[in-house]
């Protein structure tokens, strides 16, 4: 087969399309897959690779013959590869048979990714049997029958059956990121039908920027009014960061200007979020508040399970925002954290305090350093001292549960854990 440099910009064109189609029908898929660098590689003996982290490859001489809910199918099967760590779990395991069984359980993931406000659950990628020019039928490794199962129990199963092992080890070669082909010799194929599973490890610093992307993913599907597929349940298995609890972006709207609401997007206004990836998204005029002061209470009357819900909060506010500013105090400031390093400091979870309570000089703070917020949050149980005057801008109290209550501004509740006993009556919704 050859294909020219025309056709290959094509392919690579209907692969980004697909990736901003998954952007907006499925944010949480979508976000992963704008992470990572789409590249052609010609010769790859399968429809795609990827190293987990920087790369999808793929060959356009094949995918070429793909039609989109194929080609989608194959774009969300590599992603499953990032979320679900399939490597990393291989551990001592037949690498044959453990790369069936992450096939399996994937391709069952992808399968049911459905077309968003269909009654009927359509499913959006499908990957029947297809044929490929000199390459005969390709299957891939779809069944029922494994529903349900993780990639380890399918294991089990799939060890006690008489498999066809693969005809021998396969040579690929992938350019790297200047374009100059990297030659990987001896690689297991596993008849998977998609992908060749690439053996690359993942060091710790690299296996933690997985797992931060993965929750920012799940915090942009959350601010995206949690639109779309989430593989909710096998998150929590991983132990992932739970997604923020309170509709950020309808209360950030009801702050902002009404223009904020619209559905009106222009290139004129891009969306800074994904700048520094070299794209350009349209973006919705007014689509963010310009400042946030953010002041989090991490006095002694605040337990270690609240901080960690208010953390999680605040990273589901920063799509939301131009600036944001986040102050530590509990009777007086403890430290002020600037945006840009905003997410990795609540990452660490280093957060000072454990005195008593008082706003006034938070508020002292923000008026001596001309702030001057759009809006500003206080994320606290309110068991604290205020400013006799209300300042002149709009104040929303983040609670627990159980809370005080304060002399002016908006309170927000958090909602309860699942089984918690609470007396006290909450603040109603937002609506």
């Amino acid at each position: 087969m050859t294909i020219s440099d025309a056709d290959i910009q094509t392919e690579l064109e209907r692969l980004c399309a697909l990736r901003m189609q998954m952007l907006e029908m499925h944010p949480f898929w979508g976000y992963l897959l704008l992470q990572v660098k789409l590249t052609p590689a010609l010769g790859l003996p399968s429809f795609s690779a990827t190293d987990c982290l920087r790369h999808i490859w793929f060959n356009p001489e094949l995918t070429r013959h793909l039609n989109a809910a194929q080609l989608g199918f194959v774009l969300a099967h590599e992603i499953c590869h990032q979320v679900f760590a399939t490597l990393e779990r291989a551990g001592d395991r037949d690498a044959f048979i453990w790369n069936l069984a992450t096939d399996y359980a994937i391709n069952l993931i992808v399968a049911d990714i459905t077309v968003p406000g269909s009654g009927n659950r359509e499913k959006l990628y499908d990957f029947r049997r297809v044929v490929i020019p000199d390459c005969g039928d390709i299957r891939i490794c779809l069944d029922e029958a494994y529903r349900g199962m993780i990639a380890e129990t399918i294991y089990e199963h799939l060890m006690n059956e008489d498999l066809d092992r693969a005809p021998g080890p396969v040579t690929v070669l992938l350019p790297d990121p200047h374009g100059v082909p990297r030659r990987l010799p001896d690689l297991l194929d596993h008849l998977g039908g998609i992908d060749i599973h690439l053996p690359l490890d993942l060091n710790v610093n690299a296996r933690e920027t997985l797992q931060e992307r993965i929750r920012d993913a799940v915090g942009v599907w959350s601010a995206g009014d949690r639109r779309g597929d989430l593989p909710g349940v096998l998150l929590g298995q991983l132990g992932l960061l739970r997604p923020p609890q309170i509709p950020w972006q309808r209360l950030f709207h009801r702050f902002a200007d009404a223009a904020l609401g619209r559905d009106d997007y222009s290139l004129a206004r891009p969306n800074r979020r994904y700048w520094a990836m070299d794209l350009v998204v349209p973006g919705r005029f007014q689509e963010t508040i310009s400042r946030v002061v953010i002041a989090l209470d991490t006095s002694a009357s605040m337990d270690e399970e609240e901080l960690r819900a208010v953390a999680s909060e605040i990273i589901g506010m920063m799509p939301l925002a131009d600036d944001m500013t986040l102050i530590i105090a509990d009777a007086e400031i403890q430290e002020v954290v600037r945006f840009e390093g905003l997410e990795s400091f609540l990452r660490a979870g280093r957060l000072a305090g454990g005195g008593g309570t008082d706003h006034v000089c938070v508020f002292d703070y923000i008026a001596a350093h001309g702030l001057a917020p759009s809006l500003f949050i206080g994320l606290t149980d309110l068991a604290s001292s205020f400013p006799e005057r209300k300042p002149p801008y709009p104040v929303l109290w983040v609670t627990p549960p159980r809370h005080a209550d304060p002399p002016w501004g908006l309170v927000v509740a958090l909602p309860p854990e699942p089984g918690q006993d609470l007396d006290d009556a909450q603040p109603p919704p937002i609506s």
